[in-house]
Order: structure tokens, then C-alpha cells, then sequence
């Protein structure tokens, strides 16, 4: 799983002409934690349709700020660039691939 800071957020995102699934999360977030594994099983899935980033709110605030991230984990989609959708909180796999499915 591609690792996405402030840095590269742009060159990543913004800059992509795939669309981008980001994971907000910390380390220290037990639903985070359970998402995690969910989000790569994903990633795999989706190689080469969709990219895939997870990014740590606490080590990078300001694309956090820049989307409005309260709440812990969040997931957003990105289409050209912009902000196609989002989740916040823990959901199951299907949940997530129909989601997916239903945006891209």
C-alpha cells in the first residue's frame, strides 16, 4: 500500500488521471486498525483501475485540514482530482467494494 503525505498529495492525487481511494487514519485508532487490512485486501483488488494511499492524520495535518477530516478513519475517493465521495468509520469489505463500485 502507497504511503501518501502532505508532500505527495498532490503529485499523487491531484495529478492522477485514476481514480484515488485515500485511508485517513492513526496508529493509535482501533477501528483504523481493523479497516487496514481491508483497504490493502482492496488495493490488491483493484490494481491498476484504482490507486491506493493510506496517510496518517496525526503525522499529516494540513491534507487532513484541507478535507475536513474530524473523525477517524475516513475514507475519500478521488476522481480527477477532486472529491467523488467519502466514509467515515469502520465498514465491511462488500460495503466498501459495492461503494467503490458505485463511484468509479
Amino acid at each position: 500500500m502507497n504511503i501518501l503525505t502532505d508532500n505527495t498529495f498532490e503529485s499523487a492525487v491531484k495529478n492522477n488521471d485514476k481514480p484515488v481511494l485515500v485511508d485517513i487514519f492513526t496508529e493509535w485508532c482501533p477501528p483504523c486498525k481493523m479497516l487496514g487490512p481491508i483497504v490493502e485486501k482492496l488495493g490488491e483488488e483493484y490494481a491498476g483501475k484504482v490507486d491506493f494511499y493510506k496517510m496518517d492524520l496525526d503525522k499529516n495535518p494540513k491534507t487532513g485540514d484541507m478535507f475536513g477530516v474530524d473523525r477517524i478513519p475516513t475514507v475519500v475517493l478521488f476522481i480527477n482530482g477532486e472529491v467523488k465521495d467519502k466514509f467515515i468509520g469502520l465498514k465491511e469489505e462488500e460495503e466498501i467494494r459495492n461503494w467503490i463500485n458505485s463511484n468509479i
